[in-house]
């Protein structure tokens, strides 16, 4: 996934497929009309992130929610006619502290913030890891899904929460 600013401050995001075909993006409109986004570092404030595929079909919606009080961060995905909410999760210690409950199962993001490296685990499973680099305008992220035991649009997400929490670091 490439995620590159451009005027005023919206965020490009693309996925990428291992031959470098462009597969989702976000729509070319989302956000950049709207003043809340020129805030989107500040948590309180609400946007909605829309990814498309190459035939213009809305593949999955990204909501920043507003989060409840002494949280930083809340997320709701909408796909395929299910919702799943990323939610800071207080009882771990170490950023990023950011899980999700998928059909009844706690999922953790995981990671290594300073190295950029970040997992989505279960049960200490890996099933999931993303590695960021920086590149002009903003940063590139290597993703390797190592079990299928979420839909796409749950990974596809998770590193677009984990760029908009830690873009700029």
């Amino acid at each position: 996934m490439r995620a590159t600013s451009r005027p005023p401050a919206a965020m490009a995001y693309a996925f990428y497929d291992a031959d470098g075909l462009k597969i989702l993006h976000n729509k070319d409109d989302a956000l950049v009309d709207r003043f809340d986004y020129i805030l989107r570092e500040l948590p309180m404030i609400p946007y909605t992130l829309s990814l498309i595929d190459a035939d213009g079909n809305e593949r999955f919606r990204l909501e920043r929610k507003t989060p409840p009080p002494f949280q930083t961060h809340a997320f709701q995905l909408s796909f395929d006619d299910e919702v799943v909410d990323f939610f800071e999760d207080k009882a771990r210690f170490s950023l990023p502290n950011l899980s999700f409950i998928y059909r009844e199962k706690k999922y953790d993001i995981v990671g290594f913030v300073r190295n950029r490296e970040f997992f989505i685990e279960e049960d200490e499973l890996k099933l999931m890891s993303m590695t960021a680099s920086p590149v002009a305008g903003g940063k590139e992220y290597a993703v390797a899904i190592y079990e299928d035991a979420l839909p796409l649009a749950v990974y596809f997400a998770a590193v677009i929460i984990m760029d908009i929490c830690f873009h700029n670091y």
